[in-house]
C-alpha cells in the first residue's frame, strides 16, 4: 500500500516516522537556532538592564521596575493580538516579529544617566513582542514535525533555551563592565538579525499551505475571546491555563524571595544568588536532552505531571534544607536537579496544549498561557512584596512549593487522560482545512 507521506518523511530523513525531528528537518534546525542566537542576546540584557539600573540609579525599588514593565504590555498585546497568530502565517509573522525586535532595543544606545526611563521603555516593547514570538513559535512547531513528535521537538527547544541562558546569562555580566550597555544592545540586535535570517530562509519553520486560510471571524473582538470560549470549553485547556497561572504566582514568589533566602538563610552574597540562578540551566540541558530521547514513552500528560512533583519535591527540599547544612555545593545540586523536572513541566504543558487546542485558534490559546503567566508572575511579585514582612520566610518559601504541588494534582485530576488526535502530521499538514 502506498504511504501518502513517505516522500515527506523521506525528504525530512524520517523514513519510518519516527525519527527524532531535528535529522534531517531543516525548517526545525533552523527553528532551534534561531531560539538559541535570538536567547543568547535576550540573556545578556536580561542580566544587564537591571544591574545598570541600580548601578545608576542606586535604588532597588528602580531595580524592580525593569521586571515589572515588562508585565503590563506581555498581558495586554498577548490578549488583543494573539489573533494575528491564527489568521497570519505564523512561521512568517515569526520571522518579522525578530526581524523588528533588532531595531526595538537600538534606543538604548543613547541610554544615560539622564535617561533611564529609556530601558523601561526597551523592556516594556521588548516584551510586548515576545508575548507574540513565543506563542508564534509554539504554533509553528506542529505545522514542521510530525504529531508523534511534538513533544521531542518541544523538550529540544527547551534545551536550546537553556543552552542560551548558560552562555548568555554569564556573559552579560561579564560584558557589561567591558563593552558597556551600548556594546551589549548591539550585540542583541545582532542576534535578532541572525534570527531573522535563519527563519525567513526558503523551506522556513512553516508548513502552512499559502493557498488556504482561518475561517475568518465576524469581527476583531470575536476573534479575541475565540481563544478564551475554546479554552473555557475544554477541561484540558482551561486545567493548562490554570497551571500556568499558579505555576507563575510560584515563579513570582521565587524572584523575590530567593535573594532573602540566600541573604538571610544561607547567610551567603549576591555570587552564590548569580551562580545557583545560573546552573538551573544545567538540568535544563539535561532534562531537554533526555526527554527529547524518551518522549515517544512520556506522553505529555505524564511529562507535566511528573514535572511539577519533582519541581514541587526539590524546592521543598531546597527550602528546609537550612536546618540541616547551608553549605553551598548542596544548594547547587539542587539547583541544577530542579531543572529536569522544570524542562518536563514546560514541555509537556506546552506539548499537551498544543495537542487540544483546534489549529484554527491555535495561536490564540497558546497566547492566553503567556497572559496568564505574566498575570500569575505579577501576582506572586506582590504578594511576596507584601507578605514579607509579616510571614516568616520559610513559611511563604514552602508555600511556593505548595503552588507546584496544587499544580501537579490538577494536571492528574483535569488533564485528558486520551491520547490526542488533533495535531496534523507534516505530510498533511498543507491540505488539511479544519484549522
Amino acid at each position: 500500500m502506498n504511504d501518502p507521506g513517505a516522500a515527506e518523511r523521506r525528504r525530512s530523513g524520517s523514513v519510518d516516522g519516527t525519527a527524532a525531528p531535528w535529522r534531517g528537518n531543516g525548517g526545525y534546525q533552523r527553528l532551534c537556532a534561531a531560539v538559541t542566537v535570538s536567547e543568547i542576546g535576550d540573556w545578556l540584557l536580561f542580566i544587564a538592564l537591571p544591574l545598570y539600573v541600580l548601578r545608576v540609579s542606586g535604588s532597588a525599588l528602580d531595580t524592580s521596575t525593569v521586571f515589572l514593565a515588562e508585565l503590563i504590555p506581555a498581558v495586554v498585546i498577548g490578549t488583543v493580538c494573539g489573533p494575528l497568530i491564527d489568521r497570519w502565517n505564523p512561521g512568517r509573522l515569526l520571522g518579522a516579529l525578530t526581524g523588528l525586535q533588532a531595531f526595538v532595543v537600538l534606543p538604548l544606545l543613547w541610554v544615560g544617566p539622564g535617561s533611564v526611563w529609556l530601558v523601561y521603555a526597551v523592556a516594556a516593547v521588548q516584551a510586548a513582542f515576545t508575548s507574540l514570538t513565543i506563542p508564534a513559535q509554539q504554533a509553528v512547531v506542529p505545522l514542521i514535525v510530525d504529531s508523534d513528535q511534538i513533544s521531542s521537538a518541544n523538550a529540544m527547544i527547551e534545551m536550546a533555551s537553556n543552552a542560551a541562558r548558560l552562555i548568555g546569562s554569564p556573559l552579560g555580566g561579564v560584558l557589561l563592565p567591558t563593552l558597556g550597555l551600548r556594546g551589549l544592545a548591539i550585540g542583541d540586535a545582532a542576534t535578532f538579525l541572525v534570527s531573522a535570517a535563519l527563519l525567513v530562509r526558503p523551506g522556513r519553520a512553516s508548513s502552512r499551505s499559502e493557498s488556504t486560510h482561518p475561517p475568518a471571524t465576524a469581527g476583531r473582538w470575536t476573534a479575541i475571546t475565540d481563544g478564551w470560549h475554546t479554552a473555557r470549553a475544554s477541561t484540558t485547556l482551561l486545567a493548562s491555563l490554570t497551571i500556568s497561572f499558579i505555576a507563575a504566582v510560584a515563579q513570582g514568589l521565587f524572584l523575590v524571595l530567593f535573594v532573602l533566602f540566600v541573604l538571610r538563610s544561607l547567610h551567603a552574597g549576591d555570587q552564590l544568588v548569580g551562580l545557583l540562578r545560573g546552573v538551573q540551566a544545567v538540568g535544563g540541558v539535561l532534562g531537554g536532552l533526555l526527554i527529547g530521547i524518551w518522549a515517544k514513552q512520556l506522553r505529555a500528560r505524564t511529562q507535566a505531571v511528573w514535572g511539577l512533583a519533582g519541581f514541587a519535591l526539590i524546592s521543598a527540599l531546597c527550602w528546609n534544607s537550612p536546618a540541616l547544612t547551608t553549605a553551598p555545593w548542596w544548594y547547587i545540586v539542587l539547583f541544577i536537579a530542579v531543572g529536569v523536572p522544570a524542562t518536563a513541566l514546560s514541555s509537556g504543558l506546552i506539548t499537551r496544549t498544543q495537542q487540544a487546542s483546534p489549529r484554527r485558534v491555535r495561536g490564540r490559546v497558546l497566547s492566553l498561557l503567556g497572559v496568564a503567566q505574566a498575570l500569575g508572575q505579577a501576582t506572586g511579585i506582590l504578594a511576596a512584596g507584601l507578605l514579607s514582612a509579616i510571614t516568616p520566610l520559610t513559611v511563604l518559601l514552602n508555600a511556593q512549593a505548595g503552588c507546584y504541588l496544587t499544580c501537579a494534582i490538577i494536571a492528574i485530576t483535569r488533564f485528558d487522560r486520551r491520547r490526542p488526535n488533533l495535531v496534523p502530521s507534516r505530510a498533511n499538514a498543507s491540505v488539511r482545512s479544519d484549522r
